[in-house]
């Protein structure tokens, strides 16, 4: 038996999330028929759970094989059955410890935001009203370093704990075609669900001045929950999953 780590982009848009819900078009799902089509039965670990309409870049799959598979030749053969909505970027041997979530030391997710609506990129990139980039960069700065996330968190979910340590959180200026846009960066230890688009939905009400520093810093101490409203799921991309190296052990 072979385990082998999977890169994969993905458009989000084509389905209902990642996790498998029943008989819906899920990532997880696609995948799973996918190799089921080359017998191979294995569950799937991955490196995070993308809602409904969240994209990837550099989504992190892990499933174990028959030793007979090389790399190169399974990668020739699953690709296709899994295009056009998903993308294989890579195909490599690992451990048999390797798990895309546990393993992980840093995930990085992408956020493309603009003020022009346009019908061609409505999937792509979420259209919503936004302050200064110094606004937005001042409340974003908020969230840099270890902080307790609770109320930056989806209700309904269950983490063993809610403390998470933000690396990085910064937005520039970026040109989609000839669509002026705005790129805001998130990259941390981990993520609770629904997280990312929480901490923006509340720095964007920030940037507009709905929204004061000192709530958005209240809310952050657990003192109270000010915000609650969620950046809309079409502009996120899970796009960075870092592990330590080397992981391979035979690889394309």
């Amino acid at each position: 038996m072979r385990r082998f780590k999977l890169v994969i982009a993905y458009d989000g848009s084509a389905f209902m999330g990642f996790a498998k819900q029943g008989e819906l078009n899920t990532v997880e799902g696609a995948l799973e028929n996918a190799l089921k089509r080359l017998n191979i039965q294995s569950p799937l670990t991955a490196a995070g759970r993308t809602d409904k309409g969240v994209h990837a870049t550099r989504q992190v799959v892990a499933f174990n094989a028959p030793a007979f598979w090389s790399a190169q030749k399974l990668l020739a053969h699953l690709a296709p059955k899994l295009a056009p909505h998903i993308v294989c970027q890579s195909l490599e041997q690992v451990g048999l410890d390797f798990h895309p979530r546990f393993c992980a030391h840093k995930r990085r997710y992408r956020y493309i935001l603009s003020q022009m609506p346009s019908p061609f990129l409505a999937r792509y990139v979420a259209f919503h009203p936004h302050g200064t980039l110094e606004s937005l960069q001042e409340a974003l700065n908020c969230f840099v370093g270890t902080h307790d996330f609770k109320y930056f968190c989806k209700t309904g979910s269950n983490p063993k704990h809610t403390r998470r340590t933000l690396y990085k959180a910064f937005c520039y200026p970026f040109c989609v075609g000839r669509l002026d846009c705005v790129v805001v960066v998130f990259e941390a230890n981990g993520f609770l669900r629904a997280q990312v688009r929480l901490m923006l939905g509340a720095a964007l009400k920030c940037s507009l001045g709905h929204l004061s520093l000192e709530d958005l810093k209240a809310q952050l101490a657990l003192k109270k929950r000010t915000s609650t409203d969620l950046a809309p799921s079409n502009g996120l991309y899970l796009s960075r999953v870092v592990y330590p190296q080397p992981l391979s052990k035979d690889g394309v």
